[in-house]
């Protein structure tokens, strides 16, 4: 017998023996001490009960998926902070495990009893047909048991459609580009809004300064560079409770600059999802008009040295805007380019769209930040110092920046501009830099953001699907009902809400 092979039947003999269990609405399972297969069909939801700390492990379809598509996602949350107000979850993508181990980080966040969910080893894997749980103390007691039925649609994918709906409601129709007389009078309100917008650091002649200081109550929404993904900023607004704290003037959406130009191949010079994605940013500003903040990137104008690909975006940019919109139009999306901040601060963060000044800086200069058309540079085109890349900014600029807006040296940095992979859509601690990190949030396949939860920064990654087109369709079907002859009655809604 090899040594391989004796470990194997050492690991075997200590191994929990693993049951199959059918599990009903009857049926309450105690976990403890055993690894239990339970098969399941359609979408069944699971209570998971730990002492004090109750769990849901709800799947996650997508909204855009089959009814008999699968295997599907599942998310583990705490229903008392998950549906009620932004918190944390747990993902279990088919052929995964997922456990609970406080050695990882930001998992303590998904918790009201942290305590009583790490006392023990629990984890659970996603076969495709079946859940298999384990826990391997039994002296605790871990318990399982539905929590829904499988029949009715998982109450995540609900609440996702009706925010939709209600983002649907904001934008006043159709996700498409806004006619040029709606267009124009839309940005114009939201330039005059910018002129006097809360929070702002005035510069030495009372305009509105680079500078966004929010407030210590407001939770963040912090997204990077969308790039014309129009689908991805719905997917934000439709995940955790991220509309609900917008509409309760809980939370703020800070976009970080570059919501224009696509950057897939084939699409580098369409122009049209970029009006589409500043129309539905501007009408959000306009509904939330002291939640919602758009930061400005190097994307953000009509220079022409904007290129991708050989492709130049901001002149291609320039000329449509012009010839679809028209020069008063043009004109004021300049305005709108000028009155924007180019920083938040926070009590716990700060953020930008590209780096730091690789200058000394205060909070006044930042403010009179067109006086300085170097910082203004340096804050939407530069990115980290590598080999590719020697002229970056370094630890020290970092380090200096946070120093001259005068926050800790351990304050998260978040910026975007810059994919330091081309797999993922955020990275953490970049550079080597404690708490810098980089969020890019165009990615067809997953949108990542960071928030806050229990005073901690989070990172949090959502899968991206086709939404615009899904709400379009679902507007348009609605519309072909009302249009249709039928008995007097109420206005018909959205079929799957």
């Amino acid at each position: 017998m090899t040594k391989q092979s004796i470990w194997k039947n050492i690991r075997d003999y200590f191994r929990p023996q693993q049951e199959t269990v059918i599990l009903d609405h009857s049926r309450r399972l105690r976990l403890s001490g055993k690894e239990t297969r339970i098969p399941f069909s359609g979408y069944p939801e699971y209570r998971i009960e730990m002492g004090k700390q109750t769990l849901i492990l709800s799947p996650a379809p997508g909204i855009t998926a089959a009814d008999n598509e699968s295997p599907c996602d599942f998310i583990l949350y705490d229903p008392e902070r998950y549906l009620y107000g932004i918190a944390h979850f747990l993902r279990l993508s088919p052929g995964s495990t997922l456990a609970i181990d406080s050695k990882v980080e930001y998992q303590e966040q998904v918790f009201s009893s942290p305590r009583d969910a790490f006392r023990r080893h629990f984890s659970v894997s996603h076969t495709g047909d079946s859940l298999i749980f384990r826990d391997p103390i039994s002296e605790l007691g871990t318990y399982v048991s539905l929590a829904g039925d499988p029949q009715e649609s998982p109450r995540l994918s609900l609440r996702r459609k009706t925010a939709l709906q209600r983002v649907l409601d904001i934008f006043g129709g159709p996700l498409e580009p806004l006619s040029p007389p709606e267009a124009s009078a839309t940005l114009q309100q939201v330039n005059t809004l910018l002129r006097n917008e809360a929070g702002r650091h005035q510069d030495a002649l009372g305009n509105p300064g680079g500078v966004l200081e929010l407030p210590d109550n407001v939770t963040p929404i912090l997204v990077g560079d969308l790039h014309a993904q129009v689908d991805n900023l719905l997917t934000i607004l439709s995940e955790n409770a991220f509309l609900d704290s917008l509409e309760k003037g809980t939370a703020a959406l800070i976009i970080l600059g570059d919501a224009v130009h696509p950057e897939e191949p084939g699409r580098l010079d369409e122009m049209d999802s970029s009006l589409l994605m500043m129309d539905l940013v501007f009408k959000l500003k306009l509904r939330f008009p002291q939640q919602v903040h758009y930061l400005i990137g190097n994307h953000d104008s009509f220079l022409h040295e904007i290129m991708k690909q050989g492709i130049p975006q901001g002149l291609l940019w320039e000329k449509h805007v012009a010839s679809s919109r028209g020069e008063a139009y043009k004109t004021e999306l300049e305005l709108f380019y000028q009155l924007s901040p180019l920083l938040v601060l926070a009590k716990d963060f700060i953020a930008c769209h590209a780096g730091p000044a690789r200058r000394k800086i205060s909070q006044q200069i930042l403010a009179d930040v067109h006086q300085f058309p170097d910082i203004v540079h340096d804050m939407t085109w530069n990115r980290i110092r590598t080999a590719a890349f020697p002229a970056g900014y370094t630890s020290g600029d970092v380090r200096q920046f946070r120093k001259g807006l005068e926050v800790g040296s351990d304050t998260p940095f978040i910026v975007g501009h810059h994919p330091c992979s081309l797999d993922e859509t955020l990275w953490l601690n970049v550079g080597h830099i404690n708490q810098h990190h980089v969020v890019v949030s165009s990615r067809t396949d997953r949108v990542g953001m960071f928030t806050r939860i229990d005073g901690k920064l989070v990172p949090q990654i959502y899968p991206a699907e086709p939404l615009t087109t899904w709400l379009n369709e679902q507007a348009a079907a609605v519309t072909a009902q009302d249009t249709s002859p039928s008995p007097p009655g109420p206005r018909g809604e959205l079929s799957s809400y």
